[in-house]
């Protein structure tokens, strides 16, 4: 019988383990956890660019020249890649099967 609804394109699509902070003088500690889902870890990234946003503004409102204008460039590039993640969370939000 075939389907009258089709599986979301993500279903069932996880994370697989990922290392992370690499380091040259000691193996990787830290990684991404398996299993995540799709549906949920843009969430996720969402928090962590929230968080760097946050300590960008605060070096911004500490830091001095020459370095204030690379602190801009990261806070720029990190609130760019967290309105693209909120605005790919409300299309899936909004799309959602009710």
């Amino acid at each position: 019988m075939k389907k009258i609804v089709p599986d979301p394109p993500l279903a069932g699509c996880q994370t697989t383990q990922h290392s992370i902070g690499h380091c040259s003088e000691h193996d990787d500690i830290f990684c991404v956890a398996p299993g995540i889902g799709a549906e949920d870890a843009p969430t996720h990234v969402a928090m962590l660019l929230k968080c760097a946003n946050i300590t960008c503004t605060q070096a911004i409102e500490l830091g001095q020249d020459p370095s204030l204008g690379f602190m801009q460039c990261t806070q720029q590039s990190v609130e760019l890649a967290y309105g693209l993640i909120n605005a790919l969370l409300d299309g899936v939000t909004l799309n959602a099967p009710q």
